[in-house]
């Protein structure tokens, strides 16, 4: 599923172990046996996600004129 954005920029919407969901923006670094190991977005902080908890996603394509982020398609 999101194999082919590894080193990619992508937003998600997760649901953690004990049920809160999150929306967030990371660059994938690697994909192993549904483990998703990514650095958030902003901070760069390392984190670990289960493809099995993803909600949504979509790539982050580019930076505007303005700074904002640009998104291939609506969550």
């Amino acid at each position: 599923m999101l194999g082919k954005y590894v080193g990619q920029m992508v937003e998600l919407v997760y649901m953690d172990r004990v049920g809160q969901i999150t929306q967030r923006q990371i660059r994938i670094n690697s994909m192993r046996g549904g483990v998703i190991r990514a650095s958030d977005g902003m901070e760069g902080v390392p984190r670990t996600f289960l493809e099995q908890n993803i909600l949504a996603w979509r790539p982050v394509t580019d930076r505007n004129r303005k700074g904002e982020l640009k998104y291939a398609e609506r969550l």
